[in-house]
């Protein structure tokens, strides 16, 4: 998949608000394929498309190198088929419940960052449990403080990381936490600096392969 996360993206939208171009205008509604202009609705049908998505990726993962490409490919995989922009960097920058995420022109090197320390440990391979529970909540938490994507992030993010377990032996069931666990934990690591919830919610769902 020929993706540059160093291009600016390219968002076709039919006139949208150039200072808000991910939304319908007047709205928090995501512009997406089907135009629906509801939030429950497109909501449900993010869950259902992108889940039917994940299900195949679980199966014939997205290869690559584990850097921001391969995230883009990630996210395009699951969100093709409701955002135009699946699998594009964010062009805005953005915070959530008080929470600000890294600048949009930061992300490809931030990002390069990551990946160039991921390398040097050698993607977490060859540790022991608690090491490695620890090591991902390390690079679990700079990408969710890179918050690459408009939207998607967090699906995004378990499927990069499955595959990144999965190459250094080990297994991630996200079911065995509630759904909610890893955004409380990354919102604690923000405020109070402190990695310990995350840590603990990775080592509850890591087994070995």
């Amino acid at each position: 998949m020929d993706i540059d996360p160093q291009q600016i993206s390219r968002i076709d939208y039919p006139a949208p608000d150039p200072e808000r171009p991910y939304v319908y205008p007047g709205t928090q509604i995501l512009i997406n394929h089907f135009q629906i202009r509801s939030m429950d609705v497109l909501q449900r049908v993010v869950d259902t498309v992108a889940g039917l998505r994940g299900e195949q990726l679980r199966t014939d993962p997205v290869p690559g190198e584990y850097d921001l490409k391969h995230l883009c490919a990630v996210h395009r995989a699951l969100f093709q088929d409701v955002f135009a922009w699946a699998g594009q960097v964010r062009t805005v920058d953005i915070e959530k419940q008080r929470q600000d995420f890294v600048l949009s022109a930061d992300i490809p090197g931030r990002f390069q960052a990551m990946h160039d320390e991921l390398t040097t440990e050698n993607f977490l391979r060859e540790l022991d449990p608690e090491e490695f529970a620890g090591r991902l909540a390390h690079y679990w938490y700079s990408i969710y403080s890179v918050h690459a994507f408009r939207d998607g992030n967090s699906r995004a993010m378990r499927h990069f990381f499955d595959g990144l377990a999965a190459a250094a032996g080990y297994k991630l069931d996200f079911a065995a936490i509630d759904r909610t666990a890893l955004l409380e934990a990354g919102r604690h690591r923000f405020f109070r600096n402190d990695a310990g919830p995350l840590r603990d919610c990775l080592r509850r769902i890591t087994s070995s392969r």
